[in-house]
């Protein structure tokens, strides 16, 4: 069987490796995105963002035929569309979306088929299948959410299996030959279920490291050392050697999809509200730490990005860290190697003896801060 794929929003973290992916097992593949400065970079072989192995499947996808374009145009060409177009809790941005599927649907020719990577909801599925265009065009409309972690996807892509979400828990024969061809294991499920899995693992993980936030913010107030008593209790004891360690909890997705599975299915024990208010909490009990530990009020903060490893700032709540700490009079110097450059290290390091590490990169650990106070918020 042979067909075309557009991925909409194929220039971002989840669109881009996915269409590498898709090129490279010899689907042609367009890739469709507003972003120009992403488009180009792309077209001329250099990643937009860091991504393990992303460099050298790009050069391979670009060599095998992979297209990309800002024409939404390009679309009518297209047999399968992949929207991994970035959601939000927020309503006026999920109308944004509403619109931009609109606009999707609009150029895409009759009986072709629509596959949804990003994290929506069930009335946003409806909304799409109650289309006016999407009912007189015979779309076929597919929910496989994304469910790589950001900096692995090339290997996870064919590891983890794809759910797909359909009316029925049924797919087309296209689809099926499109998966088969991917090599993906696939699980069918409906609609419902699709969106329940993909909020529920996101909100789960952010449960998990809020927990752990909990207790931290607990020992915090009672003047004992959370890190430490962890690694003393989990030291070769099989049932907390997956406990993750404390620290800030953010990023595109995790905060996002907690909040759009409260606002989805309801809070009837307060436990998600409560999650986002542990998380704030430890933000201040870090601050607390500087204040108590610090001799004067200038701070070196390593690290800016969500995770480590990354150079990806959304969500970060090392910045919301960052924010509160000017805010409580403490005027700080930022310094993330994936972010700023080499150079700048050694006078940035030179501007206070105090030391917080926000997000902990590799890298940091070959430092020298012996000569430092340095407060360690986590390694997440």
């Amino acid at each position: 069987m042979k067909y075309k794929v557009a991925v909409v929003g194929g220039a971002g973290h989840i669109g881009l490796p996915l269409s590498c992916y898709i090129q490279n097992v010899g689907i042609d593949t367009s890739i469709i995105d507003t972003n120009e400065e992403n488009i180009d970079k792309i077209n001329s072989s250099t990643p937009p963002f860091l991504e393990y192995e992303l460099e050298n499947q790009l050069k391979i996808a670009l060599r095998n035929g992979l297209k990309a374009s800002t024409q939404i145009e390009e679309i009518k060409n297209c047999e399968i569309i992949i929207v991994t177009l970035g959601t939000s809790s927020n309503q006026e941005i999920v109308d944004k979306f509403h619109e931009l599927i609109e606009t999707v649907i609009l150029n895409m020719k009759e009986g072709s088929t629509l596959i949804l990577r990003s994290t929506v909801t069930i009335q946003t599925i409806n909304k799409i299948t109650d289309g006016m265009n999407f009912v007189s065009k015979k779309i076929n409309l597919f929910y496989c959410p994304e469910r790589i972690a950001e900096g692995k996807a090339f290997l996870e892509l064919d590891k983890i299996p794809q759910i797909i979400g359909s009316k029925d828990s049924e797919v087309t024969e296209i689809i099926k030959d499109f998966f088969e061809k991917l090599k993906f294991k696939t699980i069918l499920v409906n609609f419902e279920e699709a969106v329940f899995i993909k909020l529920f693992s996101n909100t789960y993980r952010y449960a998990q490291f809020s927990t752990v936030n909990y207790f931290d913010n607990i020992a915090s107030n009672n003047s004992l050392d959370f890190k430490k008593l962890l690694n003393i209790a989990s030291d070769t004891y099989p049932r907390l050697e997956n406990v993750p360690d404390s620290g800030l909890v953010g990023g595109p997705c995790l905060i996002k999809d907690s909040q759009t599975f409260l606002n989805s299915y309801g809070d009837p024990r307060d436990l998600i509200s409560n999650y986002f208010n542990i998380n704030d909490e430890y933000i201040k009990n870090t601050i607390n730490k500087c204040k108590d530990y610090f001799e004067d009020k200038k701070i070196v903060q390593l690290g800016l990005t969500f995770k480590p490893e990354s150079d990806d700032l959304r969500d970060s709540q090392a910045i919301v860290l960052n924010n509160n700490l000017i805010k409580e009079g403490f005027e700080v110097k930022t310094f993330d190697p994936y972010i700023n450059d080499e150079e700048e290290l050694e006078s940035v390091l030179a501007f206070s003896k105090n030391i917080i590490i926000a997000t902990h990169h590799k890298v940091f650990d070959s430092y020298d801060l012996k000569d430092k106070k340095v407060v360690v918020v986590g390694d997440k």
